[in-house]
């Protein structure tokens, strides 16, 4: 029987207009909680989910570093899939358990429209305990079959 997960429901991608966002997310809670609110009112306005540490982490660095704080630092692939993304990658890696990744990676690009590595849905897969279940295959080459000391081909 499948068990159904549950996956956060955040958008499945990072895209220009979302790090503009966020940008301004950022710049807003550091003005609120310089006019005096409290973290809590500053993320209850606040349309980016922000942890309150983060909160404060980042009031601190734009008190040291100011303005340039507030720039995306991201290196190397934005996110991980999430939402509807990671669903699908879970459900059909259930259903299809010996696929590889790359097929994987080629269903999401065709159904979403967006480029995953390889190794970032073999992180996804082995974190879910949906890692390639290998399939046996037979040999091609002839099988010998040893009987009573005389061999035998089988074809």
């Amino acid at each position: 029987m499948m068990e159904r997960r549950e996956v956060m429901t955040m958008p499945p991608m990072v895209v220009p207009g979302q790090r503009q966002a966020r940008q301004m997310a950022r710049q807003e809670i550091v003005r609120q909680m310089e006019l005096g609110a409290t973290v809590a009112e500053a993320q209850r306005r606040c349309s980016i989910p922000m942890h309150r540490t983060t909160v404060y982490r980042l009031l601190k660095r734009v008190e040291r570093e100011g303005e340039q704080v507030y720039a995306e630092r991201r290196h190397g692939y934005p996110v991980k899939p999430r939402g509807e993304v990671l669903t699908f990658v879970l459900e059909y890696c259930q259903n299809h358990a010996s696929v590889a990744s790359c097929e994987v990676q080629r269903q999401v690009s065709e159904r979403f429209n967006l480029s995953v590595s390889v190794s970032q849905l073999n992180r996804v897969r082995a974190a879910h305990g949906l890692s390639r279940k290998e399939t046996l295959r037979e040999k091609n080459a002839e099988r010998k079959t040893c009987l009573d000391s005389r061999c035998t081909l089988r074809w």
